[in-house]
């Protein structure tokens, strides 16, 4: 290589990385065309295209020349973006280079059948069809963390990926906090034997009228239809094609109003955090979320923060009755009462806002106790099973309602506990938002969520990656993700729901 000065060094890597995220566009295109619009035979010839595209970024990001680049950059004068940037290339380069590229292959191979057979075992509820593929997806995953080293433990190797510089025992720390004071919460509401009146949600809602009415609601808080899009699809998802194009995604049951609702309000948040991020670094890694549970804060804060609560509906309800007359002779607060039910249930995607974060412990616990070799596949279904029961007071009636009803297993571990985490820092922000802004149901009542936007724009989204994860928390609302938060908001606004007649 021709002696670089560390400006050119620089310049080089942004190019490269401007070229690759343009290529990974593509990628992010096709796989929401995969889960939308996809003949459904076309699979087979679209994850070879996949893989093939992968193969090629690999290629390109693990090639020594990248590695000279990076040491001659991070040897000169660098400005905050600029040593911001280098951080997260040198960290993707050295991981991927790392992995070998034949064990990078067949994680993706059986990560691909081990998928399809877990969509037979979860219809046939037989966890035993699945179980070797498990085997040896967790095998790969050993091997990967080992290979990446990790600070404490190996599990802490896969929870870097998706929240950069946790730990599993600093998670697990919060998590034994906030479980504890979740199964305190769940027994007040158990020995109240309130009546949340989720039957005011029975009934026919016409598939048609639903997507007109999660339209108007995105119009109406600032989605901008000229920069993205609302589809349907059977698993909801957000993804960034590029920064003026954010495709969101939702499902529509006619038997059930509040799923399209909800999934399409955790969505825009998904899809807000994107469409917030900085366009001047996009190709960069300071233009593009920091972690996954920074950007499960903002599905969260939108759904349940704002979309949940009696203020929103104070604003929307009237509009929602003119959809769907059958709700005009339900009183406001037993709609509100309805869509918060708290009520323990087998599957974590339909619990409540109580109760979900104990399905994620049960999983973060559960993955920790593989991957560092305490916990073997073959005991696994029985310790889901225990754990259950311990965590909630009644046992899985099967394996689809049990260990089979998520298909995260089928390619990676490490990934589950951003959702709680997403919680928790949703339940942060949302507290220093009314420290700064006053009271923000105040904003949601009168519409005002563009205030609410331009806070979370400024503070989060357009510091991308600059900051790693508990940095970003630091900087916005004074110390690290704290479960206190989310504690009081569920406490006060249980106490809520349990004073409305």
């Amino acid at each position: 290589m021709t002696k670089l000065t560390f400006q050119e060094a620089y310049s080089e890597l942004v190019k490269l990385s401007k070229k690759l995220s343009y290529i990974s566009s593509l990628l992010s295109l096709s796989g929401w065309d995969e889960r939308t619009y996809m003949p459904k035979d076309g699979y087979k010839h679209r994850a070879e295209a996949h893989a093939i595209l992968g193969e090629y970024l690999y290629d390109e990001w693990t090639k020594d020349y990248v590695g000279e680049l990076i040491e001659i950059a991070k040897s000169g004068d660098l400005d905050e973006i600029q040593r911001s940037n280098i951080y997260w290339w040198e960290k993707r380069y050295k991981e991927q280079k790392k992995i070998p590229k034949e064990l990078l292959i067949r994680h993706i191979k059986t990560s691909t059948l081990a998928y399809h057979v877990w969509k037979e075992a979860r219809e046939k509820d037989n966890f035993e069809l699945f179980k070797p593929y498990l085997k040896e997806i967790i095998e790969i995953l050993k091997e990967e963390a080992q290979i990446l080293g990790y600070k404490n433990e190996p599990y802490d190797a896969l929870i870097d990926r998706y929240e950069p510089e946790m730990t599993a025992q600093e998670i697990a720390n919060i998590f034994n906090e906030l479980k504890s004071e979740t199964i305190r919460l769940l027994n007040r509401v158990k020995s109240s034997k309130k009546d949340f009146r989720s039957y005011v949600l029975k009934g026919h809602f016409d598939k048609e009228k639903q997507k007109e009415f999660c339209k108007f609601l995105l119009e109406k808080i600032g989605f901008d239809f000229n920069r993205g899009r609302l589809d349907e699809t059977t698993h909801p998802f957000a993804t960034r094609i590029l920064p003026n194009d954010v495709r969101i995604t939702t499902r529509f049951y006619e038997d059930n109003i509040s799923s399209s609702i909800f999934g399409t309000l955790h969505e825009m948040g998904h899809a807000f955090y994107e469409m917030g991020l900085n366009e001047d670094y996009f190709g960069t890694p300071v233009g593009e979320s920091v972690s996954l549970g920074i950007h499960e804060s903002q599905s969260r804060f939108w759904e349940n923060f704002i979309g949940r609560s009696l203020a929103f509906w104070e604003l929307f309800y009237n509009d929602l009755k003119k959809f769907f007359p059958q709700f005009e002779n339900v009183k406001l607060e037993h709609f509100y009462l309805a869509i918060n039910e708290i009520k323990p249930s087998y599957i974590r995607v339909e619990a409540d806002e109580l109760t979900y974060n104990l399905h994620i412990i049960l999983r973060f616990e559960l993955e920790r106790d593989v991957i560092n070799g305490k916990l073997s596949v073959d005991d696994l279904r029985d310790a889901w099973n225990d754990k259950f029961e311990k965590l909630f007071g009644f046992r899985p009636r099967n394996d689809k309602e049990g260990i089979l009803q998520d298909v995260h297993w089928s390619s990676e571990m490490g990934y589950f506990p951003t959702y709680t985490l997403g919680n928790l820092n949703a339940a942060q922000f949302f507290y220093k938002i009314n420290e700064e802004l006053g009271d923000i149901y105040k904003l949601v009542r009168k519409g005002e969520f563009k205030t609410i936007y331009e806070w979370l724009k400024e503070k989060i989204y357009q510091k991308g990656s600059l900051y790693k994860p508990q940095e970003l928390v630091q900087n916005v609302t004074g110390e690290r993700t704290n479960p206190k938060y989310l504690v009081k908001y569920l406490e006060n606004k249980i106490e809520g729901l349990l004073s409305i007649e």
